[in-house]
């Protein structure tokens, strides 16, 4: 009996193990296929949400661009974007998918900055009293020089019609602006992506404030009135590492004979300015790249100042990734 049954189970047994190594192969297989694959990277799949914080700044924020260009370079990812100003635009057309090679051309071509100050600051400054004639019958309009409507519909016209509202975005987004009846800041989450990016790169006196019926009524300008780095707000919108952009100039030494040339006090006043407001929100930043935009104007057209800016960014930020994967890894082994 013992040798029959010798004689049936080792073939049983033969056979037997042979089919199992062949379904563990094909589950293998079928893990293989299915089971995502590691980042290249090497930022483990368990990962934290990634927040980035675009600063103001006008045209500096085209270095922002070239941040942007190098994290999808690298396959950082990016989960939260919060921006103020010109880093809100930036960041606002990313967020509906546009690619930062675009953008980059719309900064170089002249066409954002364009649509931005559609008359030369010069020519408008001169025209100054002819605005306080629609005062003499009556009509009222809010301070500034340029209103900003086609400012709005040149954002929307860059993004499809399926990201033209901020709640419909692939990626978690958005734009501080201050109201100026309550004197408060509010980072718009929803509503028209074109108005939002209009209101938070109102700069007070250069554009008139944009009216929201959305947001209470409020009348908004440029968030980086008060919040020109919104750190806080993109941890607030859910990212555990908030990786901060700052293309701020840095304030240079200066002599009484620096003072005489016109615009240069209002320029020292804005440096000192975002100084001051954006020290406190650095300082909420798990880290912070600083692309040398110095002496470049805010409100520049010029195609070098765009390229060089966009160049500084990339720069800044390759110089960056070794420290912002080490944050992240840091990030995962404390929170397993």
């Amino acid at each position: 009996m013992d040798m029959v049954l010798t004689k049936i189970s080792l073939p049983a047994l033969l056979l037997a193990s042979l089919g199992l190594l062949l379904i563990n192969q094909a589950n293998s297989a079928i893990a293989a296929e299915t089971e995502p694959e590691p980042l290249a990277t090497g930022i483990s799949k368990a990962r934290p949400k990634i927040g980035l914080a675009l600063g103001g700044g006008g045209m500096r924020s085209a270095a922002c661009v070239g941040v942007l260009k190098v994290l999808d370079e690298e396959g950082i990812p990016v989960d939260v974007l919060v921006g103020s100003g010109m880093g809100a635009v930036v960041g606002g057309l990313y967020s509906a998918g546009v690619t930062p090679q675009h953008i980059a051309e719309q900064f170089t071509d002249k066409k954002l900055m364009s649509a931005y100050v559609t008359v030369p600051l010069k020519l408008r400054v001169l025209v100054i009293p002819l605005f306080y004639t629609p005062r003499i019958f009556g009509y009222e309009p809010y301070d500034g020089l340029y209103r900003g409507k086609r400012f709005a519909s040149y954002l929307n016209k860059q993004v499809p019609e399926t990201e033209r509202n901020i709640e419909d975005l692939k990626m978690t987004f958005g734009a501080v602006a201050v109201n100026l009846i309550d004197g408060k800041t509010v980072t718009m989450t929803r509503g028209n992506l074109g108005k939002a990016l209009q209101a938070s790169a109102a700069i007070p006196a250069l554009r008139k404030p944009v009216k929201l019926p959305d947001f209470n009524n409020g009348l908004f300008v440029d968030g980086g009135v008060l919040v020109n780095i919104p750190v806080a707000e993109a941890k607030k919108l859910g990212a555990d590492i908030v990786i901060a952009v700052n293309v701020d100039e840095a304030l240079a030494p200066a002599t009484d004979k620096d003072f005489h040339k016109v615009g240069s006090v209002s320029h020292r006043v804005i440096t000192l300015h975002f100084r001051e407001v954006d020290a406190a929100q650095l300082a909420k930043s798990d880290y912070v790249i600083r692309p040398n935009v110095d002496g470049i104007g805010m409100i520049s057209t010029k195609p070098d100042d765009a390229r060089r800016c966009i160049q500084s960014g990339e720069t800044a930020a390759r110089r960056s990734i070794p420290a912002i994967r080490e944050l992240i890894e840091r990030y995962n082994s404390t929170n397993p």
